[in-house]
């Protein structure tokens, strides 16, 4: 049984080592800017008989030209960026749908400590519920190391649970997401299995 146990642990820990696996894509905004073309399609066609004095004139003003251009993109994807970040809230969608859903989630534009609750939902659609999964299962591997009890397996299932719906609603997930998902399935069945025996084996004692 410590040969069991010991195992068990081992695959705590590998669990945790599939974190450094591929799970989601890349985003779109970095293919986009792969994608876009980084120089100006414009040719600018300069008679090499003209003076010097002209030459570097229309080269300020280009410069000048392509600093206003830069400018006026970075504000405009700020902007995107920022409505972006409001369509992603889980409150506003809903609330944009109902007048109900809106005195009871976002009244006057505000948030309700019911549509704070409901928006950490889309902390899990963005990936960030990987975080709660990696601290429980690292809260696990602890529980686990002291004493080997129901407790870490319950927390081991809970991060689970969490990372099954992480991105729900997002991007592909890779093989790497389920290669940890299929391992840690698999502990928690391992884990349950010597956990009823050690508990078979405490009543064939008391009894």
């Amino acid at each position: 049984m410590k040969t069991k146990i010991y195992y068990s642990k081992l695959l705590q820990i590998g669990l945790l080592l599939t974190f450094l696996l591929p799970f989601f894509p890349k985003g779109c905004d970095q293919k986009n800017a792969q994608v876009s073309p980084a120089k100006s399609s414009s040719i600018v066609m300069v008679d090499s008989s003209k003076q010097d004095s002209n030459s570097l004139a229309m080269k300020n003003e280009l410069t000048v030209a392509k600093k206003s251009t830069a400018s006026t993109n970075g504000d405009n994807n700020k902007i995107q960026s920022h409505d972006s970040v409001g369509e992603t809230e889980l409150s506003t969608m809903l609330s944009s749908k109902s007048q109900l859903l809106k005195v009871i989630l976002r009244p006057n534009d505000d948030y309700t400590g019911l549509s704070v609750v409901i928006d950490g939902l889309t902390l899990l659609k963005l990936g960030s519920g990987l975080l709660f999964v990696f601290v429980l299962w690292i809260i696990a591997l602890i529980v686990k190391m002291k004493d080997y009890n129901s407790i870490f397996n319950l927390i081991n299932l809970i991060g689970l649970l969490f990372l099954f719906v992480s991105n729900m609603l997002g991007e592909i997930r890779l093989w790497g997401f389920w290669v940890c998902f299929i391992w840690g399935v698999a502990m928690i069945v391992y884990d349950t299995t010597i956990l009823l025996k050690l508990r078979n084996d405490k009543t064939t004692i008391s009894a």
